[in-house]
C-alpha cells in the first residue's frame, strides 16, 4: 500500500527521500510538494513549476528483483505507468514517450521523470522515482522542449491530490507487470516511443543528421541508422531531437 506525504516546500522530493532512507523504511512512500526550490530534470536541467499548479512528487519502489544491468527496464516501466495514467485524460494517439522517458503530447513536453537508484551486488535495490507533470499551469518559459500542461490541452482544472493517486497507482502497477512479464514492458515501450521506426532530423556534435530510429538496446541507448546504412548508438545528451 502506498503512503502519501505532502509537503508545502522542499528542495526536491527526490533529495528529501534520499535523506530519509537512513532514518526509515521509505519503500512505497509517495512524497509530493507544492514547491520544490531545487527541483531537477535529467542531468543539470532544472524543472519549471508554478507553486501549487502541478504535480511534483517522488515514489519509492523496491526493485530488488531486477538485475542492475537491466535497470533501463525500470525507466521503461515508469514511463509506461505515467503515460497509461494520462491515456484516460488525453487522446492516447497524441501521447508519446520521448527517449529516454519524457512524456510528450504531440511535440511538446508534458512530463519528466528522474530516477535515483541504489544497487546491491549485481541487483537493483531501492529506486526513487521523481515525476514532474504539468497540470494546471497556463504559462511557461520558452524552453526548447515547448512545455504544455493538461489544462492548456483540455481547458479543464484538475484536482492535484486525486490525479496524484491515479498516477502513483499506475506507476506502481506497471512495476508489478515488470516483475512478471518484462517482455510486455519492452514491447509496449516501443509502441509508444516517439519517432520509433521513422526518419527525422537530429543534432549530433553540432551537425544535423537525417536518421531512422531502429530501437533501444539493453542499456537504454538509442539505436539509429543513417541514409547510407551507417549504424549509430547514442547515450543520453549525445543527441538532440530537432523539432
Amino acid at each position: 500500500m502506498l503512503r502519501y506525504i505532502h509537503l508545502e516546500q522542499i528542495d526536491s522530493t527526490n533529495a528529501y527521500l534520499q535523506r530519509k532512507q537512513s532514518e526509515a523504511d521509505v519503500r512505497n512512500w509517495v512524497v509530493s510538494a507544492d514547491e520544490q526550490t531545487a527541483g531537477k530534470g535529467m542531468g543539470s536541467n532544472s524543472w519549471e513549476s508554478e507553486v501549487g499548479k502541478n504535480l511534483t512528487f517522488s515514489l519509492v519502489l523496491e526493485v530488488s528483483f531486477l538485475p542492475a544491468e537491466r535497470q533501463f527496464l525500470l525507466s521503461k516501466a515508469v514511463a509506461l505507468g505515467l503515460i497509461h495514467a494520462l491515456d484516460v485524460l488525453l487522446p492516447a494517439e497524441k501521447l508519446h514517450i520521448k527517449w529516454p522517458n519524457d512524456i510528450y503530447f504531440e511535440n511538446r513536453k508534458l512530463a519528466g521523470i528522474l530516477i535515483n537508484s541504489t544497487i546491491k551486488a549485481n541487483m537493483m535495490d531501492i529506486s526513487i522515482v521523481g515525476i514532474g507533470l504539468n497540470v494546471n499551469q497556463m504559462q511557461f518559459q520558452d524552453w526548447p522542449t515547448h512545455p504544455i500542461s493538461l489544462k492548456q490541452t483540455t481547458g479543464k482544472e484538475y484536482d492535484l491530490q486525486s490525479l496524484l493517486e491515479q498516477v502513483a497507482e499506475s506507476l506502481y502497477n506497471e512495476v508489478e507487470v515488470l516483475k512478471t512479464t518484462p517482455t510486455a514492458i519492452e514491447q509496449n515501450y516501443l509502441k509508444r516511443l516517439f519517432r520509433y521506426r521513422t526518419w527525422a532530423d537530429y543534432e549530433v556534435d553540432g551537425k544535423v543528421l537525417r536518421l531512422f530510429m531502429t530501437g533501444i538496446d539493453a542499456f537504454g541507448r538509442l539505436m539509429m541508422v543513417d541514409e547510407l546504412g551507417k549504424d549509430y548508438c547514442f547515450e543520453v545528451k549525445e543527441i538532440r531531437f530537432a523539432v
